[in-house]
């Protein structure tokens, strides 16, 4: 039997490889485009890690808005199609980059903001230690997070018990603002929580301010 990890590998190699998947390619989430216009009035110009950059749709929407965008994905075939994506735009300046969230390889402190638009939401609830220790490395202090993960409302979970299953191929896990709270808030502030509810269901977008010091 596939562990989730390896089951989320598959599911993105083929779906990366075939362009038969259920989210949009080129068109960035306007929520986390709208925390992203909130930021460049408070730092403009500012280093912006994308984590799980798939296509690239968040990462070149980064770049319009004069962020020095670094973008990651630990599968080859998400970001061929987002260098692709980025030519084809002539979006010059953003760094692609193959690597794994839970082993990021930059110094301490390289980035402003961090974003995340679909990465947290597929990893397990044990993994949740290690992906945010990854984040706080890599971020500054005072920086911020931007972030965007499944709801309770999400097409793939109506009439689910619990809150993770793994459909067409991947783990999934659903957030309330409770568990995004009690996940951040020794190292955040949340600066604001908004729900979507769209025709696929709930999403929360979260932007959240790093603190200068852990409580």
């Amino acid at each position: 039997m596939l562990s989730a990890s390896e089951a989320n590998r598959r599911y993105f190699r083929e779906a990366y490889g075939t362009g038969k998947h259920g989210w949009a390619t080129d068109k960035p989430d306007p929520y986390a485009v709208g925390f992203l216009k909130q930021l460049r009035q408070l730092i403009p110009g500012a280093r912006l890690l994308d984590i799980g950059c798939g296509e690239g749709r968040h990462s070149l929407a980064a770049a319009r808005l004069g962020f020095q965008v670094t973008a990651i994905d630990y599968e080859p075939l998400a970001l061929k199609r987002a260098r692709l994506f980025a030519r084809v735009k002539n979006m010059r300046g953003i760094v692609f980059r193959k690597a794994d969230v839970f082993h990021l390889p930059f110094p301490d402190s390289s980035f402003d903001i961090v974003l995340d638009c679909g990465c947290l939401h597929h990893q397990r609830k044990s993994d949740w230690p290690a992906y945010t220790a990854s984040l706080l490395r890599v971020l500054k202090p005072q920086g911020f997070y931007v972030l965007s993960v499944f709801g309770r409302t999400f097409r793939l979970f109506r009439g689910s018990r619990r809150p993770w299953h793994i459909a067409c191929g991947a783990y999934r896990r659903f957030f309330t603002p409770k568990d995004i709270v009690e996940l951040f808030e020794r190292d955040f502030d949340v600066v604001a929580m908004t729900e979507e509810r769209g025709k696929d269901g709930g999403f929360w977008h979260v932007l959240l301010k790093r603190l200068e010091q852990d409580r």
